[in-house]
């Protein structure tokens, strides 16, 4: 774990499938949702983990399902970010806490976090869920299906918060050594938008970022349309995402295998003109001293669209050499990672001072 004179660096990417978080070795992903109680359930028998298990409670005595344990058993999910945006900061501070609660090793903990939302979040939402993290919390997790029960005392002594490509290009640059902040396009493909973020002098340029509803949900819901044609069978379309993710190119059904190949290729060519579209769009309002040095590629859409963006990055005249268009170790959890190395440089300043 990250400590800098007693101060744990976290870094969290509250995205619209899941959220990430990164703390030294742990590396946790979570559905970005929570839920209210299922009346008469108890927990997940068949893994009884606390991150499959996770209950918050509040100082008002309200719970929240939080993660697996919403997706798979609230009547009632509330998503934490839809249409490449927060929805509400007061469900994203909640999540926040469980994460605290999760990652926490000792009963009392500072924490410095730095947390990524979606790009087409505004300004003052980002603002008002920094200020609400900054400062003590007292946190009680239960896990559902052993009852433990785990409270702390956290003290956050600061909160940034960025639009989440931002960590994927600062992890980008640590990795590649460079000293200088490097003019760059991240594309963040997620499950239900792509968030488009462009850094031009170190600096996030708004008007040159966006966000798009064309993502992974794009392809596997044509795919289901394509399925439930060519078989008569109901299929839907989020029970083929585990099958992309996994980088298979058939499915049973019904006791029958379909290669599904060419219509991923497809989709996936179509899905990628519509982005590097829109790249271009928004890339149309850089200043005339801009350049683009790299395009950072992140999010769980590149195993689908990598090698596609690059070819329409290329056709487009968009980049001169295909090493200009960079993929991180781990393009899944990139952001979280970046943030939890500026989550560090927070705490290597404080640390400094005391």
């Amino acid at each position: 774990m990250a400590l800098f004179k007693g101060i744990t660096a976290v870094g969290i990417d509250l995205g619209t499938s899941s959220i990430k978080i990164s703390v030294g070795n742990k590396k946790i992903k979570l559905p970005s949702m929570i839920g209210e109680p299922n009346p008469g359930f108890k927990g997940l028998t068949g893994d009884k983990s606390w991150e499959k298990n996770l209950v918050i409670k509040l100082e008002n005595d309200e719970e929240y399902y939080v993660g697996e344990l919403a997706r798979l058993q609230s009547l009632v999910k509330i998503p934490l970010a839809r249409e490449g945006r927060m929805k509400s900061v007061k469900d994203a501070l909640i999540a926040v806490k469980a994460a605290l609660g999760l990652i926490a090793e000792k009963a009392e903990q500072e924490f410095i976090i730095a947390t990524g939302v979606p790009v087409a979040t505004g300004t003052n939402e980002m603002e008002s869920l920094s200020k609400t993290l900054v400062g003590s919390h007292k946190i009680t997790i239960k896990n559902d299906a052993t009852d433990d029960i785990k409270m702390i005392k956290a003290k956050v002594l600061a909160a940034p918060v960025m639009p989440e490509p931002y960590g994927s290009w600062y992890y980008i640059l640590k990795a590649k050594g460079e000293k200088k902040a490097v003019d760059s396009v991240i594309i963040d493909i997620g499950h239900g938008s792509t968030d488009i973020l462009t850094i031009y002098n170190g600096t996030i340029l708004r008007t040159a970022s966006g966000s798009i509803t064309e993502a992974v949900d794009t392809v596997v819901t044509k795919l289901a349309q394509f399925l439930n044609e060519k078989t008569g069978r109901m299929i839907k379309p989020e029970s083929l995402i585990a099958v992309l993710e996994k980088g298979e190119y058939t499915v049973n059904i019904g006791g029958v295998e379909y290669d599904i190949r060419p219509q991923i290729e497809s989709l996936a060519k179509y899905v990628s003109r519509i982005i590097v579209d829109e790249v271009e769009r928004l890339l149309e309002t850089l200043p005339p001293d801009a350049y683009i040095k790299y395009y950072i590629l992140v999010g769980g859409g590149v195993y689908i669209f990598g090698h596609n963006l690059k070819d329409a990055l290329v056709q487009k005249g968009m980049i001169k050499s295909p090493e200009q268009v960079l993929i991180p170790d781990d393009p899944v959890m990139s952001n979280a990672k970046g943030f939890e190395l500026v989550a560090q440089y927070y705490a290597n300043k404080l640390a400094s001072r005391i």
